[in-house]
């Protein structure tokens, strides 16, 4: 994507990493290409086409590791919903990336409403754990770093870093003009180096004797 495209330094090899498949099911088979999904889309076939799409883009978005399955079961009771009414005008995966954008937002919601109601912060899962070491100290730092920006930071440099769509495909699925994507991801990607440098010297730091 040239029109989004950042500068190659070290915060952006570390987002480098959230690229692909960084987000999916471990063992997730590949998604299959637009037009594997028949012009009148069905429900399973979305499913079958999408399913691993939508599961990432929920975990990019921050919704809780936890969370992530009722989540994704959430997007596609809306795609069950409204498929009859898409028209195909857009592209199918930006028609769900809308519903995906608004289902996380809600799951983000419930886990901080969760977390002002227990003061003590729960331990990650083992599950979590694992996933992390498994695929990596890099990738773990980018996500960390992600995890520190700003909701709508964080949705347009997930848009274009992970998804690698188009500013106009940005601007389209977040209901914002084009100028808009360009100053959010400007800053989301000042930002997400920022931490990405910090978590980097708390790492070095942590290891000098």
């Amino acid at each position: 994507m040239t029109d989004l495209g950042g500068s190659p330094d070290t915060p952006e090899m570390a987002a480098d990493t959230l690229q692909g498949r960084a987000f999916a099911r471990v063992g997730a088979e590949p998604a299959p290409v637009e037009s594997a999904v028949a012009a009148v889309p069905t429900i399973a076939g979305v499913f079958e086409a999408h399913g691993d799409y939508v599961y990432r883009c929920l975990r990019g978005l921050g919704v809780r590791y936890d969370f992530l399955d009722d989540a994704q079961q959430d997007v596609f009771l809306v795609v069950q919903g409204k498929l009859g009414a898409f028209d195909g005008r857009a592209k199918l995966r930006t028609w769900l990336y809308a519903i995906v954008l608004r289902v996380a937002r809600r799951f983000r919601e419930r886990a901080a409403i969760e977390a002002e109601r227990y003061s003590a912060t729960e331990p990650e899962s083992g599950a979590r754990l694992e996933l992390e070491v498994e695929h990596g100290e890099k990738l773990e730092l980018a996500r960390r770093a992600l995890g520190e920006l700003h909701d709508v930071k964080r949705e347009v440099f997930v848009l274009a870093v992970i998804e690698q769509m188009s500013a106009k495909e940005i601007a389209d699925v977040l209901s914002v003009p084009m100028n808009t994507v360009y100053s959010r991801l400007r800053a989301a990607r000042a930002e997400f180096a920022e931490h990405v440098a910090r978590f980097e010297r708390g790492k070095l730091h942590r290891r000098s004797p």
